[in-house]
């Protein structure tokens, strides 16, 4: 019997691929813009809130993978996952390497070479650091489930603390005195067994398998809706005072994104969606994540579109559903060419 699919985690992915979008369409902004103009506000605003989307795909993958009540094969994983994640960095990398040196002109006889050693070296599409990230936690998931399976919620809760207290709150408070005042290491307190995405990886599972309560949700939402007026103001009013986009204010690995993919992936957890169609386009949101880069530099590399042509905020916004829309026909194109499916 087939089992049925479950709806919160299409819906966290459906909304976080358009963050996704959104953050690397405000990168524009922010790249291509004067400090303090009204697109490069607007663009820290948009881009300061966007950036729990990253951190909620790994704690998707974490609530699956991590799960020890689900069979687990490491030899079909590693052909099936792994496999999958090492072919899409072969077939994209390329993709990327290739067309960045048509964007910046330098494509040459040595292109095939610098392609390899970009894609060996993680020097291709911008974006694909991501699946470079989900390969190395594809690979220490076998290890990982060995914890999971014998923690209790109180020894998964003091591992989170711990990564959040060494990796997340040390981490930021690193990155800010490097950006602000170029101090290197100012806490020297590195997290070395839970570090970076890896506790995203767990946090996903632990919310899995132990929600927060309705009183907890409501703190965590709370929590959210301050930090996401924290980090846009500082964002911008820190940047523009130092002249520079400060980004270790809305870090991946931050306080804010962590509240606010705490509480998103909560919300999710609470939604209820009979829809058939949310379950069709989140099996595409992985395509739409690996395309959209393409249609990204498109627009603003070769057609070289404008942010402040129109109202910035809308014009921000639409063209983030543009890209959504035209990445998203383009990934349910490939998933039906045979042999591509692997890709997207």
């Amino acid at each position: 019997m087939k089992l049925e699919r479950i709806k919160y985690p299409d819906i966290l992915r459906i909304a976080a691929i358009f963050f996704v979008i959104l953050a690397h369409i405000t990168s524009v902004g922010l790249r291509d813009y004067a400090v303090g103009s009204v697109v490069w506000i607007w663009s820290g605003i948009f881009n300061s809130i966007s950036h729990w989307a990253v951190p909620v795909f790994f704690m998707i993958s974490g609530m699956f993978f991590l799960n020890p009540a689900k069979s687990f094969n490491i030899e079909k994983f590693y052909k099936k996952n792994i496999g999958r994640i090492v072919l899409c960095i072969v077939v994209w990398g390329f993709f990327y390497s290739l067309l960045d040196q048509y964007i910046y002109g330098t494509i040459s006889a040595k292109s095939i070479i610098i392609a390899v050693y970009g894609i060996i070296t993680g020097n291709t599409g911008y974006h694909l650091w991501f699946l470079y990230t989900l390969l190395v936690m594809y690979i220490a998931t076998p290890a990982l489930r060995i914890f999971t399976a014998h923690a209790t919620k109180n020894q998964l809760d003091y591992a989170l603390i711990v990564w959040f207290i060494l990796s997340i709150a040390i981490g930021q408070v690193n990155t800010l005195a490097q950006e602000l005042w170029g101090i290197n290491n100012m806490l020297p307190y590195s997290a070395i067994i839970i570090t970076g995405y890896g506790g995203y990886y767990l946090l996903g599972y632990r919310l899995k398998v132990y929600p927060l309560s309705d009183r907890a949700l409501r703190l965590t939402c709370a929590c959210a809706a301050v930090m996401i007026v924290i980090m846009s103001l500082a964002s911008v009013l820190v940047s523009v005072k130092h002249d520079t986009w400060i980004s270790g204010i809305s870090a991946q690995l931050g306080i804010g994104q962590c509240v606010m993919a705490t509480a998103v992936f909560s919300l999710a957890q609470k939604t209820k969606v009979k829809s058939g169609i949310v379950s069709l386009l989140g099996q595409q949101v992985f395509g739409i994540y690996l395309v959209h880069v393409f249609f990204v530099s498109l627009l603003f590399r070769i057609f070289d579109l404008k942010l402040d042509a129109f109202c910035p905020p809308l014009l921000i916004l639409g063209y983030s559903v543009a890209i959504y829309a035209l990445s998203l026909l383009v990934s349910w194109i490939l998933t039906k060419i045979p042999g591509i499916k692997n890709i997207v």
